[in-house]
């Protein structure tokens, strides 16, 4: 319980520390930006929807003007179909597209429950990721490998964004997949409750992927980089680790690739560790975050993705 009430303490101390210590300059407004059209603009975005399809369609022309483009490589739109064959979409922009060296993703879900704007779960996320995109590019010298950044659909009635991108990557691909983030409540509710948090399943250990459980979290290559970097960033305590699945990194586990959730929860007056109380409601929406939070969840990205396959 103790060291709950510390990185309570460091995490209350985020919003103002963020900008001084954003060493990629991620702009929070910006993302604030972004998570209000997909939440005011389109509204909730179940699967298989013409507003699911119109939040694609907005975030590839995003994409496109960042000089993300097909024609180069760096840019795919994949149909795929999911839960009563319903058709849905991932949209994947890369960074250094044919790069011979190791592959990271970053990936947050664009679909959302019926009913609710999903500002937390998970436009906000979507708004980090297309913050990481603008900062990466289609090309970054510094960074030695490709970084897959997966706008997924369908997450939310089963993980089939993720299946589709799993299951269509070859064996070789496979293989070359060292770390994926995903990201879930990127922004944070604010209040002394809130806390970011890294939840995995699994990771090598002994050369070997194994599994963890609920009362021994095994961190992995993805979970380590993002608490080394959040310690860096913040000088704080390294991230509460969790043994947790609920999302599209499930998949990856499945595969054995390793991979870590990073997303922002609440700590509750009992001292127990939970989603925010507005998650899945129609009250899931944007006036009510802080989205200095959201910036800090992607310095932590970059900062791991840097210490992983940077120069």
């Amino acid at each position: 319980m103790k060291r709950f009430l510390i990185c309570v303490a460091v995490s209350i101390l985020l919003a103002s520390c963020a900008k001084s210590s954003a060493p990629h300059n991620l702009d929070a407004e910006r993302i604030r930006a972004h998570t209000e059209y997909l939440c005011l603009e389109i509204g909730d975005r179940p699967t298989g929807t013409e507003k699911e399809r119109a939040a694609c369609n907005w975030l590839e022309e995003q994409l496109e003007a960042m000089g993300f483009s097909s024609q180069t490589g760096s840019l795919a739109r994949i149909p795929f179909h999911g839960l009563f064959e319903l058709t849905s979409e991932n949209l994947i922009a890369t960074c250094n597209p044919g790069s011979e060296g190791p592959i990271l993703c970053v990936m947050a879900h664009y679909d959302s429950v019926e009913g609710s704007p999903g500002a937390r779960d998970n436009a906000s996320s979507v708004a980090v990721l297309l913050e990481l995109a603008r900062y990466l590019g289609p090309e970054r010298e510094s960074l030695k490998g490709e970084i897959r950044l997966l706008f997924l659909g369908s997450e939310e009635n089963g993980y089939h964004g993720a299946s589709a991108y799993v299951n269509g990557l070859a064996e070789e691909e496979r293989i070359r997949h060292l770390a994926v983030f995903n990201m879930e409540n990127s922004a944070a509710s604010p209040g002394p409750g809130s806390i970011l948090t890294c939840g995995t399943l699994g990771g090598v250990t002994d050369g070997a992927y194994q599994e963890g459980n609920f009362l021994e979290p095994l961190p992995n290559l993805a979970s380590r980089a993002l608490s080394q970097a959040y310690e860096a960033l913040y000088r704080g305590d390294p991230l509460p680790l969790f043994h947790r699945g609920m999302s599209d990194h499930v998949i990856f586990h499945q595969a054995g690739i390793e991979a870590a959730n990073i997303s922002w929860r609440f700590l509750d007056q009992d001292g127990l560790i939970t989603v925010p109380p507005e998650y899945h409601l129609p009250t899931d929406v944007p006036e009510t975050m802080d989205f200095d939070a959201g910036a800090v969840t992607g310095e932590c990205i970059l900062g791991a993705a840097e210490r992983l396959i940077g120069q």
